[in-house]
């Protein structure tokens, strides 16, 4: 056979719709598996993070090319569709009730506890900072945390929340970006472990009650270096927050989502309770997005947003409410969280 009669042949199924449909669905659901079966291994876990797309856009392209079948009365595959009704309800199982905006349409509530503090990737590009600072005022946390802050940036915030917000801290984490944390209330800081690893930790007294705060802002994992120091550096920040002798609250952008084997190795179950959190004698985090829902990232196309941005406490607090606020100039959403101490109650 020549090679021109055999393309002859292949031609029109590489040209025909219906391959380009089931293929593309195979190449979808098999990214979904590489991810979730290696995505503790660099460059695998990337196919991890966007499952619910992948596997909406299977579904979709299964479902069209069942359809097809039954338009071109092509009986001899009636298993395309009888597997798009099983994938359906695996989907209807596995994620209908988790993925979607969760909380964007319902209102905020005061403050539902002993401790509210606001986080939020601020995006380093912008330069109008009045629209969070507002979002300040009105949440009136007692503290804040801003990331992707630059030193000009950070003159300009504390300048401007200086009678509210006395006390701060900054901390550079990486290329030109740096974290800002205030305060209304005295904090003291761990300055050597800010500045040897990027990891901020403080304690303060929040309605006479002491507490820690642990954030840090690891590099997005593009690289095989930048995927290893993500990981220590959440595992430290994770270390630090479930050992602290005080109640404890780790926030920030960290940079994996919910659907990472790499953040249930670190983390814990993505919708862990105080009872089944604990690995062993391993102490428990306890995330905020109990639900899975709420994506954070990148909000100037929704479709594809991911949870990106999270907050967990140690035995020493329990979360009253978790929310996230729309951002103006940022491609993040920001993080609101309160807090109650756990021996109150």
């Amino acid at each position: 056979m020549t090679i021109g009669s055999y393309w002859q042949r292949v031609c029109p199924y590489l040209t025909s719709p219906d391959w380009w449909l089931w293929w593309g669905s195979v190449a979808l659901f098999g990214s979904v598996a590489l991810g979730s079966a290696l995505g503790r291994l660099y460059f695998f876990e990337l196919f991890s993070h966007f499952q619910v797309q992948y596997t909406v856009v299977a579904l979709a392209l299964l479902l069209a090319n069942g359809l097809r079948g039954l338009i071109y009365h092509r009986w001899g595959r009636p298993w395309v569709l009888l597997l798009t009704l099983a994938l359906l309800g695996w989907n209807q199982t596995n994620y209908a009730g988790w993925w979607h905006p969760g909380d964007y349409d319902q209102p905020i509530l005061p403050p539902q506890g002993d401790v509210r503090v606001y986080h939020a990737n601020v995006l380093v590009t912008r330069s109008e900072y009045e629209t969070t600072l507002a979002s300040l005022r009105t949440q009136r946390p007692d503290l804040y945390v801003l990331q992707e802050m630059t030193p000009a940036s950070i003159r300009h915030v504390t300048t401007r929340l200086r009678g509210a917000y006395p006390h701060w801290f900054a901390c550079w984490s990486k290329k030109r970006f740096w974290i800002l944390v205030g305060s209304r209330t005295p904090i003291r800081v761990d300055t050597a472990l800010a500045r040897n690893h990027q990891l901020i930790t403080l304690t303060t007294v929040v309605n006479g009650q002491p507490m820690a705060l642990v954030t840090v802002h690891p590099r997005i994992p593009l690289l095989p270096s930048w995927f290893r120091g993500r990981n220590a550096q959440l595992a430290e920040a994770a270390r630090r927050t479930r050992y602290h002798s005080l109640p404890a609250l780790l926030i920030g952008d960290f940079n994996i989502s919910i659907f990472s084997p790499v953040y249930a190795d670190v983390f814990g179950p993505p919708n862990a309770v105080p009872a089944t959190a604990g690995r062993s004698n391993i102490p428990a985090l306890i995330s905020g997005r109990h639900t899975r829902t709420q994506p954070t990232w990148p909000t100037f196309f929704p479709p594809l947003q991911l949870p990106i941005d999270h907050a967990f406490v140690n035995a020493g607090f329990q979360f009253s409410q978790f929310r996230t606020l729309p951002q103006t100039g940022s491609d993040h959403r920001a993080l609101l969280v309160d807090l109650r101490f756990a021996g109150r109650p």
